[in-house]
């Protein structure tokens, strides 16, 4: 490859191979001519003629962008929260921008590495990107903010300003060097963060979760993985860590199949239907863009909420009801039909622009300082104002919501296992990421949006596959993150796991409250599975291990008015990727009756073959009544004792 570079009168700027994910790069430099006849596709060119070579792109992979609304000023309330102290270790990784160290929320909270002085490139006022990512981890949406973490995050820059802003309309660009290799730099930087570099100890080996708001541009997932998705899948496996991914934002204009005139004196309903309509017809050109279609991470798209007021101007609409899917995310599926995105967070309300031709068929998202958005912090107007906010939205917000998420169970887990008796203790084979993959996921449904969804699209033709259709739109669900935390009195969590290795299985008992016998009114029972898979390259399966839960009862007869009945996702699109999310609703629990408890069977078998050595898993399962019913907890809580995972065959 390098002498056909050589012979188009380029350069070779930089190399990469990674043989675990059998990936070779070249960054190269070539002259315009060079390009142009590329662009023409001659022929005769060398660079086009090496079958070895699998695609071209221009640099600049990976891009953010952020908003220039007026910032405005904080309270002095974060002055005085305190901070953590300096021998906490940081449990979440943020890859991104460089943060604005010493802003007011930041300041005293962040671990910053950076190894290659991406700082000596950035400006204080385009500190943007990584400063709102940041701030949402740490905070939360500051319209309201929450509890700052009691750990700093570590954080390592990736980007750069792309230009200096020529007015106060255009928006900043941060992106990956031009010489870089996007694949490369993050291989770098896991590594630095588990093993080390050169002769430097691991700079955070207690990261747990590590947060990529950033997606490539110009490489939606058609088909076959791309090899920033196939690399995050092995370093999740490797580390056994939890890479959470936004599914990446569209730009782009809602097309509408009609001129505005004839449904602008319509009511908002059902405008709003006709731009949900527009947006799942042109799913095309939504799908997400790497490395979202990674099976061993957690996509994340938005939902249309953010904490602050929204602001009524005569030329703007709303285009879904508030907690509905955003009109800005990417769809799936993920790879090999796998349900993607994984889950939905608030990603900040957007706003459509209604269009001053009644001509115009299209609506376009609003750029404007008072459109709504979650408030983040951000670089001042001026030099050195270093407590300014301002208001963003996308889906790089609601991966940063759910890192927040994830690093607030951390603690949780730690004191589970502090408090826990022998018999009550999480399993020890099971790591941290793994849980939290898990109770992520375990509290997500599709709720009103489901509902509304199945009403607005179903048919005659696609009632069979409908559920397949919106899972690209709805994932497992829209994350109610406020019960991920605790239990109450009519809901109870059960946390189970361990390992299996190829073709076995395990029994897991959930011990059912008498007082549910005989009584009728509304429950609900969600079980979650989660797992890394080790990965094989040289197959279009991928993944070498599948894990899954049957049905709590293989007799279950969906749709019956008498039994629970399945709510969700589809139940094949659910089993496709490394986490399992299935939730049953109804007036009894009977279905799911085995003597006094559910029984839970998981087992594993070879995908990609061949498969060796154990997979760990982790498995939630929460039982949640009417409080008509009565209380539950106590009695689940009594009558766990001792719990023996029992191993079968699968």
């Amino acid at each position: 490859m390098r002498s056909a570079v050589e012979a188009a009168g380029g350069f070779v700027q930089h190399e990469s191979v990674i043989t675990e994910i059998r990936y070779h790069a070249l960054s190269v430099r070539l002259p315009v001519k060079a390009v142009e006849r590329l662009l023409a596709g001659e022929r005769d060119l060398q660079l086009i003629q090496l079958e070895n070579i699998q695609f071209l792109r221009a640099s600049g992979q990976m891009i953010a962008r952020c908003p220039t609304s007026k910032p405005e000023a904080l309270p002095d309330y974060f002055k005085t929260e305190s901070r953590p102290p300096s021998s906490v270790e940081p449990f979440v990784a943020l890859i991104d921008g460089l943060p604005l160290e010493q802003h007011q929320v930041l300041a005293g909270r962040l671990r910053v590495d950076d190894p290659d002085d991406v700082g000596g490139y950035y400006p204080a006022e385009l500190r943007r990107h990584g400063t709102a990512m940041a701030s949402l981890i740490i905070w939360g949406d500051l319209h309201r903010p929450g509890d700052a973490l009691d750990q700093p995050l570590y954080v390592r820059p990736i980007l750069r300003p792309f230009h200096q802003p020529v007015s106060n309309d255009e928006i900043p660009k941060e992106r990956v060097a031009d010489d870089a290799l996007i694949v490369d730099l993050i291989h770098r930087a896991v590594v630095r963060i588990f093993e080390g570099e050169g002769n430097q100890p691991p700079a955070a080996p207690s990261v747990k979760v590590i947060n990529l708001s950033i997606g490539i541009d110009d490489r939606p997932f058609l088909q076959s993985l791309s090899p920033l998705a196939r690399l995050l899948d092995w370093l999740a496996w490797k580390y056994q860590v939890l890479f959470i991914v936004s599914a990446g934002n569209v730009k782009e204009a809602i097309p509408l199949d009609q001129p505005w005139g004839d449904i602008a004196s319509q009511p908002l309903e059902d405008i709003q239907r006709t731009a949900l309509q527009a947006i799942a017809a042109d799913t095309r050109n939504r799908r997400l863009l790497s490395p979202a279609e990674t099976i061993n991470g957690l996509t994340v798209a938005a939902t249309h909420h953010d904490e602050g007021q929204l602001v009524e101007w005569p030329y703007w609409l709303d285009p879904a009801p508030a907690g509905f899917p955003s009109p800005y995310n990417r769809h799936g599926p993920g790879y090999r039909r796998a349900l993607k995105p994984d889950l939905l967070a608030p990603g900040g309300r957007a706003v459509l622009r209604k269009p001053v031709l009644e001509s115009e068929q299209s609506l376009k998202i609003v750029d404007h300082p008072n459109a709504p958005g979650q408030c983040v912090a951000a670089p001042g107007a001026r030099s050195g104002d270093l407590n300014a906010t301002t208001k963003m939205l996308g889906t790089s917000n609601a991966t940063a919501l759910m890192s927040r998420a994830a690093a607030l169970l951390i603690p949780i887990l730690n004191e589970l296992r502090a408090s826990a008796s022998d018999g009550a203790a999480l399993p020890q084979d099971v790591p941290d990421a793994l849980w939290i993959k898990a109770l992520l996921v375990h509290r997500a449904r599709w709720g009103s949006a489901g509902a509304h969804y199945q009403h607005l699209f179903e048919t005659p033709e696609n009632k069979q596959q409908l559920k397949s259709q919106l899972g690209r739109f709805l994932g497992c669900g829209l994350v109610d993150s406020d019960p991920l935390r605790e239990c109450t009195t009519t809901r109870v969590t059960a946390l189970s796991g361990g390992s299996l290795s190829a073709e076995a299985g395990a029994l897991h008992r959930f011990p059912l409250p008498p007082s549910l016998s005989g009584k009728q009114g509304w429950r609900s029972l969600a079980v979650t599975l989660a797992w890394f898979s080790p990965i094989h390259t040289l197959s279009e399966r991928w993944r070498r291990a599948h894990l899954w839960f049957k049905s709590p009862d293989s007799k279950l007869k969906i749709g019956s008015k008498e039994q629970l009945e399945r709510s969700g996702a589809d139940w094949q699109a659910v089993q496709r990727g490394t986490l399992q999310h299935e939730v049953f609703e109804g007036e009894k629990v009977s279905a799911f009756v085995e003597g006094d408890a559910i029984i839970v069977h998981v087992s594993c078998r070879e995908d990609a073959k061949p498969l060796s050595g154990s997979i760990p898993y982790a498995l939630a399962i929460t039982l949640e009544v009417d409080p008509s019913i009565g209380e539950i907890y106590a009695e689940v809580r009594d009558r766990i004792q001792i719990r023996e995972r029992v191993a079968v065959n699968s």
